[in-house]
């Protein structure tokens, strides 16, 4: 039974690798790491109902990455560990490390596939060349050519960012194990300056990331073999009683 186990754990761990590798190139995309329980004693915890390896969580690791230069003056990476604040389709809050800002046809400011920023940006009519700066402030040009701030994007920080809730597109919400949630502008006290023009990268170790699949693989073929061999002793005394 925990070699059967340990194989499944081997499985697992491969596909939290694979989920990795595939997301290597995505901007802000931050890697999973599984974390297993190993085999209780059963004179420890004889009530134990469970033996073997087993996945307990996939641990959200949210490590800064390198920043890769885009000259688009709506991009920006955050350098800390906070989150913008986006409104969801539903209307609820969410947050991404994600810092690729777009202008739609109506003026809006949006993040992630067309969600609005929280609070709202929006460029009045006419309005042009919108832009980022280090503290956060959204400004544009106006139909004067002079430029004006049209709002300052909000970000949050969590004493618990492994307890956020992964929505997928990069997007998280927070949960009751995310703990308290402090909220400010960027490069005042508690959140540091943004770095307009570049976006965060992911923070995915390639070499780190294909080491752990051959460790993985080896550990899952061994687990495989014994259990193999197991069951042809088990089949030989079978037939022996016979």
């Amino acid at each position: 039974m925990p070699t059967i186990l340990g194989a499944a754990a081997s499985g697992m761990t491969l596909d939290v690798i694979s989920h990795n590798v595939a997301n290597a190139n995505a901007f802000a995309f931050k890697k999973f790491r599984p974390l297993h329980e190993g085999i209780p004693s059963p004179e420890l915890d004889p009530d134990a109902g469970r033996l073997g390896v087993a996945e307990t969580t996939s641990d959200l690791v949210f490590s800064q990455a390198m920043t890769q230069i885009t000259d688009n003056p709506l991009n920006f990476a955050i350098e800390d560990d906070a989150f913008l604040r986006v409104r969801d389709f539903d209307g609820s809050i969410v947050y991404t490390r994600f810092g690729g800002l777009e202008a739609d046809a109506t003026g809006n400011i949006s993040a992630v596939n067309g969600r609005f920023l929280e609070p709202p940006i929006a460029m009045p009519p006419l309005w042009t060349q919108p832009e980022v700066d280090p503290a956060g402030n959204v400004t544009a040009l106006d139909v004067d050519g002079i430029r004006q701030q049209l709002g300052q994007l909000s970000f949050a920080r969590f004493r618990n960012p492994q307890g956020l809730q992964v929505l997928g597109e990069g997007l998280y919400a927070d949960t009751a194990n995310t703990g308290e949630i402090t909220v400010g502008p960027a490069g005042t006290e508690g959140f540091a300056a943004l770095r307009p023009g570049a976006l965060e990268g992911s923070n995915v170790d390639m070499a780190e990331e294909f080491t752990n699949m051959i460790i993985a693989q080896r550990a899952y073929s061994a687990c495989a073999k014994t259990f193999s061999v197991g069951d042809q002793m088990l089949a030989i005394a079978t037939n022996i009683t016979q």
